[in-house]
């Protein structure tokens, strides 16, 4: 990971400052400071996270379709027999955590359909598990779910004995995406204890708590492999049939859109409240340089 500047590190220092409570110095557990950011990526440039994903035949960098007008990256969702088409991809991280926050904001057209719901981004190991493979004690993931609803829901694949898909948990709360509008999703993930059921995979949107989903069993043993180290970019429709597909008036698959920017990876938990302005994100990209 690039080493940031001290001159940075003391600046975000001074920004996120400290709060006296009683007497007693807190520093907030979850600013978004430059000191614990380990990838930023917007797509008005090239990029490491964007070399994983630009082969892939159903994503584009959009101009225009960013936050305040930058670049996005578009993902296509075609319907068919088991959902849709989408993009699945894991992007390596330079850094090894038991504690970490994914942040990125999506938008999605007048025209998406939610469906029954599918998969959107998340964090994992060194070698995850998905798509109904077996447990394994140093495989997890865990990503956000677009629900049938217009909501999110988590998606774990955790050490739950004698089960074949991930496990979800729902809203807490009545969040429904805005269409044509970027929404801030935030996804903290603390990895348990290897002996312990006390990990816990929560998500802000737009630094709401929507979701918490506690006393998980994310990863069965200890290891450097176990460890958060990857972006999984995942998103798709379903599920595993063609009632999780988008269709047209006349029951025929359609194609949708979606877009994405501001991808974020820190170490520990830092929630982000609104999508990022291009003012913000030029200070991130520069110190992940």
């Amino acid at each position: 990971m690039n080493v940031v500047p001290s001159i940075l590190l003391r600046s975000a220092a001074i920004v996120g400052s400290v709060a006296m409570v009683c007497g007693v110095c807190v520093m907030p557990s979850n600013a978004q400071g430059l000191e614990n950011l380990v990838l930023f990526e917007n797509f008005d440039g090239s990029g490491a996270l964007l070399n994983t994903l630009e082969s892939h035949s159903q994503v584009r960098v959009a101009e225009g379709e960013g936050v305040d007008g930058g670049n996005a990256l578009e993902v296509t969702y075609e319907g068919n027999d088991s959902g849709s088409t989408g993009i699945v991809r894991m992007h390596p991280l330079d850094a090894r955590m038991s504690e970490a926050t994914l942040c990125y904001d999506v938008k999605f057209p007048a025209e998406f359909q939610f469906v029954r719901g599918g998969k959107l981004h998340g964090l994992a190991p060194a070698d995850r598990v998905t798509g109904g493979a077996d447990r394994r004690p140093d495989g997890w993931s865990a990503r956000v779910n677009f629900s049938g609803n217009d909501s999110v829901r988590t998606y774990v694949y955790d050490q739950g004995e004698g089960r074949t898909y991930g496990v979800s948990q729902n809203p807490d709360n009545d969040f429904t995406f805005t269409r044509d509008q970027y929404h801030a999703i935030s996804l903290h993930i603390t990895l348990n204890d290897p002996d312990e059921a006390n990990g816990s995979v929560h998500i802000y949107v737009d630094g709401e708590p929507t979701v918490r989903h506690d006393n998980l069993r994310i990863r069965g043993m200890d290891g450097e492999e176990t460890l958060i180290q990857s972006v999984h970019v995942s998103t798709f429709h379903g599920g595993n049939g063609p009632s999780w597909a988008p269709v047209d008036e006349d029951g025929d698959y359609t194609t949708v859109y979606a877009y994405f920017d501001n991808f974020a990876v820190y170490e520990g938990k830092a929630v982000r409240e609104a999508p990022v302005t291009p003012e913000q994100a030029a200070e991130k990209v520069a110190a992940t340089r």
